[in-house]
């Protein structure tokens, strides 16, 4: 049977960047994707920092749009617009921008296969044995896990399971024009979590990308959050399809790294934990796994103590941004709706958007999370609201 040095457990952004390294640098390496087709269903609205098109080498003809601006809303009616000329959110064709990254792959020398599940995973001295539910074995010297927010790989390994999950739900569909981002904060709604729309045009017509974060009931919020918008400006939603639903960690799992085995992505938990977010971050641990994995594979040390260099390294890098996005997300999801108002109208009066334009990075939330956290009368109002 051929020994192939890694199988990839996944074809998403995580999974495809790792296969993409570990081809470049001349490892024979294969992406087992279940679906049909890379990057369908579509789970994710997609929005990524435009700068990290020139970082990672991406493809720009899957942006559909660049915003640089957000209009928050309070449940009350109040609004604050953000607006940072350093900020460039690129809105993707998300399905295009997966199949993208496997193209790339495959033409760096990587075999990707749709249509593929894998059934059963066992590390056995030297080699990883996947097995297919079609019956057929691939071996590899190495495996890494890309396998999203599904975590029976995962269990099964001892490499533990995020202590933290949030519900999204997600639609995209034709839409009256909107400026500009929409974000909507309504604690009765989304217990924790908030609410958007994100404008773009695909074929010249205009669309809007509706979702939303939430700790509980995401399908059901996210028609009520669908009928509000539309009744505003003047859209009927009727016959529109069914969102689509997914589970996100909200941090790390316990160990991403074993003999032979390294996990990425969302099946490593690793994501922004502010607004779940995982694109950028899968991109990067996809690249710093193959990249361990290259040394390990040319040295031929794939035992858990080599591999473990991958989580010190990502430790060392997301680390401070998610502990910090856990600690912020933790006070914001206690706060109630007059807060929520409160802050938004402080914004507006008290300077708080000229600090939020010179510390906001789309990709790194840290800076902007302890720029608002030593801010005395941002800590006043969340102070009242936790103990009002």
């Amino acid at each position: 049977m051929h020994m192939r040095d890694v199988v990839i457990i996944g074809g998403g952004p995580a999974g495809l960047m790792a296969a993409r390294t570990l081809a470049q640098n001349g490892h024979d390496t294969v992406v087992l994707e279940e679906h049909e087709e890379i990057g369908a269903p579509v789970h994710c609205t997609g929005i990524v920092g435009r700068e990290v098109f020139d970082e990672m080498d991406l493809d720009t003809r899957t942006i559909l749009a660049v915003a640089q601006s957000a209009r928050f809303h309070a449940v009350d009616g109040s609004t604050v617009t953000i607006e940072s000329g350093q900020i460039h959110a690129a809105i993707v064709d998300r399905q295009a921008f997966d199949e993208t990254l496997a193209r790339r792959a495959s033409a760096d020398g990587a075999e990707v296969r749709t249509g593929t599940r894998v059934s059963h995973l066992r590390i056995d001295g030297g080699r990883v044995r996947v097995s297919i539910a079609t019956g057929d074995t691939v071996t590899a010297r190495a495996c890494i896990l890309a396998c999203g927010a599904k975590y029976r790989f995962n269990r099964q390994l001892g490499l533990g399971v995020p202590k933290v999950f949030v519900q999204s739900a997600q639609l995209d569909v034709a839409f009256a024009p909107l400026e500009q981002i929409e974000v909507h904060l309504d604690n009765r709604l989304l217990p924790g979590g908030f609410a958007w729309a994100v404008p773009f045009r695909r074929g010249g017509q205009a669309r809007v990308k509706l979702g939303l974060l939430g700790s509980q009931r995401a399908g059901s919020a996210l028609n009520i959050f669908i009928n509000r918008l539309a009744a505003r400006v003047g859209v009927e939603p009727e016959g529109w399809p069914r969102p689509r639903l997914k589970i996100l960690p909200l941090g790390p799992v316990r160990r991403t790294y074993a003999n032979r085995l390294l996990a990425v992505g969302d099946a490593a938990g690793l994501v922004k934990p502010t607004t779940g977010g995982g694109i950028y971050f899968g991109l990067l641990s996809g690249r710093w796994a193959a990249e361990t994995l290259d040394d390990a594979l040319r040295r031929d040390q794939l035992d858990a103590r080599r591999l473990r260099a991958y989580e010190v390294r990502w430790r060392e890098r997301l680390g401070p941004e998610i502990r910090a996005g856990l600690a912020f997300r933790a006070i914001a999801s206690r706060l109630d709706d007059s807060a929520i108002s409160t802050l938004i109208q402080l914004a507006n009066v008290d300077g708080l958007v000229p600090m939020l334009k010179g510390t906001a990075n789309f990709n790194w939330h840290r800076g902007t999370a302890l720029a608002l956290l030593r801010n005395t009368e941002f800590r006043k109002v969340v102070l009242s609201s936790l103990w009002g």
